[in-house]
C-alpha cells in the first residue's frame, strides 16, 4: 500500500513538473526605470529575449545575432516606446544593447538617453512594447527624477 503511494505520489510530481518544464514562462513583462544622471536622462528597458524574439520572428540564440537583426531590435522598441517633453516627441539615443541571463530567464537590456534633464518639465511616456504580439503584456516604467519616485503599469 505504501509503495502505490509513492508511486502515484511520484509519477503526479513527475507530470506536475515536466508540464510546466514545457511551456514558455507565464509572466509577460518589461521594465523600463528612467533617472537623471550628470544632466542626461536614462531609459533603461528589460525585457524577456523570448519575447523580443517572437515579436520580430527571430530564432536561434542571442548571441548569434546579425547587427542587421540587432538594428531590428533596437528600431522595434524606439517605434513603441515614445518620450515626450513638454509635448515634443524626443529621440533616445542608444547607449546599451546587451543579453544578459540563460534560457527562459534571458533578458535584452536596452539603454537610451536624452542629453538633457527632466527637472521641471512635463515627461510623458507611450509604452506599447509587445503589445502587438501578447494579450497578457505589461510593461512598467519606473520613474526617479529630483527626488520624484513614480512607478505606472502600462
Amino acid at each position: 500500500m505504501v509503495y502505490r503511494k509513492r508511486i502515484f505520489v511520484t509519477c503526479f510530481l513527475f507530470f506536475f513538473l515536466f508540464s510546466f518544464s514545457t511551456y514558455p514562462h507565464a509572466v509577460y513583462v518589461s521594465v523600463c526605470n528612467i533617472y537623471e544622471k550628470n544632466n542626461s536622462s536614462f531609459f533603461s528597458m528589460r525585457m524577456f529575449k523570448d519575447d523580443i524574439f517572437d515579436a520580430l520572428k527571430l530564432r536561434g540564440y542571442s548571441k548569434d545575432l546579425t547587427e542587421k537583426e540587432k538594428k531590428s531590435i533596437i528600431s522595434y522598441v524606439q517605434k513603441n516606446f515614445i518620450v515626450s517633453v513638454n509635448e515634443n516627441i524626443k529621440t533616445l539615443n542608444l547607449s546599451r544593447f546587451v543579453f544578459e541571463g540563460s534560457d527562459y530567464t534571458e533578458t535584452a537590456n536596452i539603454v537610451f538617453v536624452l542629453e538633457e534633464s527632466m527637472n521641471n518639465k512635463n515627461l510623458k511616456v507611450q509604452n506599447t512594447i509587445l503589445f502587438d504580439v501578447l494579450e497578457e503584456q505589461t510593461n512598467i516604467v519606473g520613474v526617479k527624477i529630483n527626488n520624484t519616485k513614480k512607478n505606472l503599469n502600462i
